[in-house]
This record gives structure tokens, sequence and C-alpha cells, in this order.
């Protein structure tokens, strides 16, 4: 079985022991994971340009995290003082869909960051290949429509043109649409 990919984890410094507490937790959790931590100040523009599966975050930081959890694939988790820090942030953490809990509560809250980042890469791959597929989709029909207009056949036929060419070609069919939209459009 190949080796999961290394889980990259982004923790604010401004969560105080954080990072040590994570590196003691995740090979108990069988989670290879790279940590990295990032000043307060550098936080935005460090995640801008390093993609990473979770962040761990102080309160200070909740737009980010509520940014980051709604247009990214990156599972937060906002890290606060005390119990009554996380019981009073913990209404807007849940609509901003960011976890949330008190620093003592990590080894609770670390399973299940990691399930959600588990989760999060899943819907990522599955993402790609549906672009993928919608991408492949719509240059089979360019090229059906240029089969059609320049030599007036019905869409069945330009279908079958395009399938037979993949399978006697041994291609994709996306590639043969490539080919044809290269070949006939002006």
């Amino acid at each position: 079985m190949p080796e999961a990919r290394k889980m990259r984890i982004i923790v604010s410094a401004a969560c105080t022991g954080a990072a040590g507490r994570l590196a003691r937790l995740l090979p108990s959790l069988r989670v290879p994971a790279e940590l990295l931590s990032v000043a307060p100040a550098e936080l935005a523009a460090f995640v801008n340009e390093t993609p990473a599966d979770a962040l761990v975050l102080g309160p200070e930081a909740f737009d980010l995290a509520a940014e980051l959890s709604a247009h990214s694939y990156t599972g937060v988790l906002i890290l606060t003082e005390s119990e009554d820090q996380a019981s009073v942030l913990a209404p807007a953490c849940c609509a901003a869909g960011v976890l949330i809990a008190p620093q003592a509560a990590l080894e609770m809250a670390l399973p299940q960051l990691l399930a959600l980042c588990a989760r999060l890469r899943d819907l990522r791959a599955r993402t790609i290949t549906l672009r993928r597929q919608l991408d492949d989709t719509r240059l089979v029909s360019r090229a059906k429509l240029l089969l059609m207009s320049r030599f007036k056949m019905s869409e069945g036929e330009a279908h079958r043109y395009i399938e037979k060419a993949a399978m006697d070609a041994g291609e994709k069919r996306r590639d043969i649409a490539e080919r044809i939209i290269r070949t006939y459009e002006e």
C-alpha cells in the first residue's frame, strides 16, 4: 500500500505550546504530518502561498478562519484560552464551519480536525475529477458541433465518429476532440 501523503498543518505561534503538543499527539494517532509554526502577523500571507490541510489558530484569527473554511478545502480549528471563551465564540464558529475548543481539550479536538481534513481531501479529489469530466464533455460537445456544421453530420454520427476515432487510435475522446477543434475551428 502506498504511503499516505503527509498532512500539512499550519499552527499559529499565538497558540502557545500547541505545535509541541500536536507533535506529541500525532504519532499516537498514526497521522504523518508536517507541522509549520507561523507568526500571527505573517499568517494570512503564508496561508495564501502555502496550501495546508489544517490550520490551528487563536481566536484573534477568526476572520481568516471563517474565510478559509468558506473558500478552501482546509480544516480550521480555533484554540481558545478557556472554556468560557470557547462558549462565547462557538455560535459564530459553528456558523462558519470552524471547529473550536479550549487549548486544554486539544486531545479531544484533534481527531475531529483530522477527520474533517480527510473528508475535505476526499471532496477536493472528487471536485477535481468532476471538473475534468465536465471539461472533457464540453470539449467533445464542441468537437461534435464542429463536425455537425462542417460535415453535415447528425449529433449521433458526430458522436460515433469521435468514439470510433478514439477506439481506433487507442486515445481518449478528449484527445480526439482537441484534435478536431484545432483542425476545424476558425
